[in-house]
């Protein structure tokens, strides 16, 4: 006789959250092995249970998920092998109003009670509110005060486990906090971070205590610094080479397509053509760009990535740079980038007129732990770095904000402000309807899509994966609304884009395009340009869309609000915000088509007298010349 088997599940009252249990009952059983149950698509852990109700004689039984269970209404189903479906209900994952929002995630550093080494907290981890990577993640540090963290980073190991929350591949988050703390000290730490999306709530975390431990400098770097670099001098007076005050010796970091590069090529290309200049150039990375150098006549040098890892090393590199600097019979120096410290300390050596132009926005604790990790170059070395600062003749600046930061490491008469010349200036704050039609039909758009255009190589900083988040509700409002980011290639950060793009079904929304060498025909077919980056100094994408008479919509960074005037001449908002991306992108889109075009009209009359590039070029050649011509007459036999 084959005993009937029936089934029944205790189903919550109420929502649960993502880690819960189910109490059921079976009859005709006698263990759970002969119980199934599903949660969703996912097999349940089942083990006994007492069940309070279950009839006489029933199997009662405890089920819970093997992993945690994304918000939504999910089916369970009670089966008996060979698989005889027994009863059906469903679990329904939330939480109540005025419930804090269901979190689950993972702070991986810093290590509690563990001790991190310099001086620089380096936050990691990931996380999911409600379901969904947070809008905004702030990091609150005792001594080091609150950063927001950039987010919504590739985290392929999250999406392998929690593959049911969709984006868990987009989870993670970062933040690097500086603290004051000298070489040799230690320093307990507590650290909280609030997670939050508008909507849902936020959740904070509890705290996290650590030692930050930054490790003493070595004492004899000092002398060895001082050894090495007397010998280096040594040589250097060796060398007599006559220099001429119209060769011009640049350093920089790659020749490889890029903001910085780009910019630096610009320039270039204007010195040697309009202001005769000769030029050397000396570049860390090889890349296309040699051959645009090699066009207008300048002599390009390899050489390796700056060592400063350690003293003997620094200084080797060091006195190699300057004695090709001294043998190059430059007038005049010019560094690229604030990585670039070595060859301002070699130039400087070399004994010639140094300007040096720092486009980052970073202290200099951030910077070198973001380019060099928490082992930062040694005291003697990061004490070049800041007298390098200190000597360089002239620091150069294109935004405000960041001259003012660096102020402390020189004096107000060797910091300037030279904002960026473009050569987009050409159109004059307008795109003609023809080339505007023309672009447009290029780029296959329909007549009623509104298009937003961001530009920019594809990486974190640039903050491209909140922007695409923020796409979901915008093109909800406004569904003809089209975004073309510009600058893709295939990291693993521009992969996880693609994969969010097509897992929230937006491919008709938004567009991955490859870096382009001219991204002229985007400008003229948009109707809004977008930056979304979380640190910069002076957006150049911002002056170029400007010259093509587009409104701007751009995050609150360096340099921001000394082009755009929020709500007159553009739109600002916070940056790293998911929530104020969205608020923003629908303010904008909310606005009149005309009231977008008289801003956009107004940003180009504020900046119309400093975008044309032959002003810019020739302030620089201004600049270099005068620095030349006091290199001539001073005696600069301190430096050698």
């Amino acid at each position: 006789m084959t005993t009937m088997r029936t089934a029944g599940v205790l189903t919550p009252s109420r929502e649960v959250a993502h880690h819960f249990e189910l109490l059921g009952w079976t009859t005709g059983i006698g263990s759970v092995d002969e119980v199934d149950v599903r949660i969703g698509n996912r097999e349940a852990l089942v083990s006994p249970a007492i069940v309070d109700g279950a009839p006489e004689g029933a199997f009662g039984w405890r089920a819970e998920p093997e992993r945690p269970v994304p918000s939504g209404t999910h089916p369970i189903a009670v089966s008996s092998p060979p698989g005889a479906e027994l009863t059906t209900a469903s679990v329904t994952v939330g939480r109540r109003p005025g419930e804090e929002p269901l979190w689950i995630g993972e702070l991986e550093a810093p290590t509690p009670l563990k001790d991190s080494p310099g001086n620089v907290v380096m936050v990691v981890g990931w996380a999911l509110l409600d379901s969904r990577a947070p809008s905004l993640v702030e990091v609150m540090v005792e001594g080091g005060g609150t950063v927001r963290a950039r987010t919504r980073l590739p985290r392929p190991d999250a999406a392998e486990v929690f593959g049911d929350f969709g984006e868990a591949a987009i989870s993670g988050f970062e933040a690097r906090v500086p603290v004051e703390l000298p070489p040799g000290q230690d320093r307990q730490v507590t650290l909280r971070v609030r997670y939050r999306t508008a909507g849902v709530g936020e959740w904070i975390s509890p705290a996290t205590t650590f030692t930050l431990s930054n490790p003493p400098a070595d004492p004899d770097d000092a002398a060895l610094s001082e050894e090495l670099g007397a010998h280096t001098r040594r040589t250097l007076a060796r060398v007599s080479v006559p220099t001429d005050p119209r060769h011009l010796l640049i350093f920089t970091h790659s020749l490889a397509l890029g903001g910085g590069q780009l910019w630096l090529q610009e320039l270039l290309g204007r010195l040697v053509r309009d202001h005769d200049w000769q030029a050397t150039l000396v570049t860390e990375t090889d890349g296309p760009l040699r051959a645009d150098c090699e066009e207008l006549g300048v002599g390009v040098h390899l050489t390796t990535h700056y060592r400063n890892s350690s003293v003997p090393q620094y200084e080797g590199h060091v006195g190699e740079l300057a004695r090709l600097a001294k043998c190059s019979g430059a007038g005049v120096a010019l560094i690229n980038t604030l990585g670039g410290f070595p060859a301002a300390d070699a130039a400087i050596r070399a004994g010639i007129p140094t300007a040096w132009v720092i486009h980052e926005s970073f202290s200099l604790p951030d910077f070198a732990y973001q380019n060099w990790g928490p082992h930062t170059p040694p005291a003697a070395v990061w004490s070049s770095w800041e007298s390098a600062l200190a000597e360089t003749d002239m620091l150069l600046f294109v935004a405000d904000a960041t001259r003012e930061m660096f102020l402390p490491y020189s004096k107000p008469e060797r910091c300037r402000t030279v904002r960026y010349g473009t050569p987009m200036a050409k159109f004059g704050g307008r795109t003609r309807a023809e080339t505007r039609w023309q672009a447009r039909q290029f780029l296959k758009l329909e007549p009623e899509d509104t298009l937003l255009v961001n530009i920019g190589v594809v990486e974190s900083r640039k903050g491209q994966g909140p922007l695409i988040a923020a796409m979901e509700p915008v093109r909800r409002a406004y569904p003809n609304a089209r975004l073309s980011i510009v600058g893709y290639h295939a990291s693993p950060y521009g992969k996880a884009l693609a994969e969010t793009i097509e897992r929230d079904g937006l491919g008709d929304w938004v567009d991955l395009v490859p870096i382009q060498r001219d991204p002229t025909p985007w400008l003229h077919a948009a109707d809004v340009f977008v930056n979304s980056s979380d640190i910069e100094s002076l957006p150049r994408s911002i002056l170029e869309a400007v010259c093509c008479g587009i409104p701007v919509a751009a995050t609150d960074v360096f340099g921001a609000r000394e082009m755009i005037t929020d709500g007159e001449s553009g739109w600002l908002f916070e940056t790293g915000d998911v929530d104020a991306i969205t608020a923003a992108l629908l303010r904008v889109l909310d606005t009149p088509a005309q009231r977008r075009q008289d801003m956009a009209q107004a940003a180009y009359r504020k900046l119309a007298d400093w975008l044309p590039p032959a002003g810019y070029a020739r302030e620089y050649s201004d600049i270099l010349s005068e620095l030349a011509a006091k290199g001539e007459h001073c005696d600069r036999g301190s430096h050698q």
